[in-house]
């Protein structure tokens, strides 16, 4: 049970879900580098083509690649694939293998045969397989080579998008100053702290914890992203305090933690901003959609904590437990080195 309890809060990790995900993606993608595609086509409408397909490929900037092949019969009627046709070029697709393939259903709901090609091509980017001017099959060729280019291209276009974004920002978080200086912030600061005090029983009403609390939450749904995190800093730290084991984080800690992760706003200033700078017509026809995204999130993200904290696994006493462990684990060698 422990070590399940230490394998749950493993895999619940943040930063191992990415590295996962990050493992994932790199093992997809080094399959597809190599391994060939294979792509299925009605056996009829290649005879009817004179046994010939297309497959044209988009990579970078719009560049075209595209080459025809005609295969061959033999005895039996068996599709055979020329040998210059299976010699593999760094410029363009190649023929690997041909055969049938079981029947599949037609257009008139009847049994049809198929042809199975195996084809390979050294570039990415996505491709089509054309038989007279029709698109037969088409998908994506991923290699190792289009993951590194996808990074760079993406950084790219966060860098680019994050300097647009300066000026949207400076906007909205000047107009949510202004509403601060009217006193609007003190007003939600006002709705919202019965609130406060259910989802933070813990913490005492003078603690200057419940102050930091108020204004983190106040200013997370006014969408002030950037001035909530200060506020957050200083919650968790009050909070820390009033924490009897400093190496486990509280429940009011947690809670905190998860209501910034969902982040609820009635103005997602961000996100309007990032819509405004990518030259979107109506940046603020999502905000209806955010808001409900939103809350769904935040109600669940409370709910999990409220759930999770009374599990056994991911009690204090059981955080005490392995703690402790780790560190009798740890003195073990220094004590048998004595």
């Amino acid at each position: 049970m422990r070590i399940l309890g230490s394998l749950l809060r493993w895999l619940l990790n943040i930063n191992t879900i990415w590295g996962l995900m990050i493992l994932v993606a790199f093992g997809l993608c080094a399959v597809q580098h190599y391994w060939p595609t294979t792509t299925v086509l009605p056996a009829d409408a290649l005879a009817a083509a004179g046994d010939t397909f297309t497959v044209r490929i988009t990579g970078r900037e719009n560049k075209v690649v595209e080459r025809t092949f005609r295969l061959t019969r033999g005895a039996g009627d068996a599709l055979a694939v020329p040998a210059a046709d299976a010699v593999p070029r760094p410029d363009a697709p190649w023929l690997i293998g041909t055969k049938p393939g079981d029947a599949m259903s037609g257009d008139l709901g009847g049994p049809s045969p198929v042809c199975l090609l195996t084809w390979d091509y050294a570039g990415h980017g996505t491709y089509e397989v054309l038989i007279d001017g029709r698109a037969w099959a088409r998908g994506r060729l991923v290699t190792l080579q289009s993951l590194t280019d996808a990074a760079f291209d993406y950084a790219k276009t966060g860098f680019d998008i994050a300097l647009g974004l300066v000026a949207s920002m400076v906007l909205f978080l000047g107009l949510m100053r202004v509403g601060q200086d009217a006193g609007l912030v003190q007003l939600v600061a006002r709705g919202l702290h019965p609130l406060i005090r259910r989802l933070f029983p813990d913490v005492p009403r003078d603690h200057p914890a419940s102050a930091a609390l108020l204004m983190n939450f106040t200013t997370t749904v006014l969408g002030l992203g950037n001035a909530a995190t200060p506020f957050g800093l200083k919650a968790i730290r009050e909070l820390q305090n009033l924490n009897p084991h400093k190496a486990i984080a509280t429940d009011s800690q947690v809670m905190l933690l998860g209501y910034n992760t969902a982040g609820f706003a009635l103005l997602p200033t961000t996100l309007l901003a990032l819509r405004k700078s990518a030259g979107c017509s109506d940046p603020f026809e999502i905000i209806g959609t955010c808001m409900l995204a939103g809350a769904a999130s935040t109600v669940t993200a409370i709910v999990m904590v409220r759930l999770l904290a009374r599990l056994p696994v991911f009690s204090v006493k059981a955080a005490l437990a392995e703690a402790a462990r780790e560190e009798a684990a740890a003195a073990a060698p220094t004590e048998g080195a004595r």
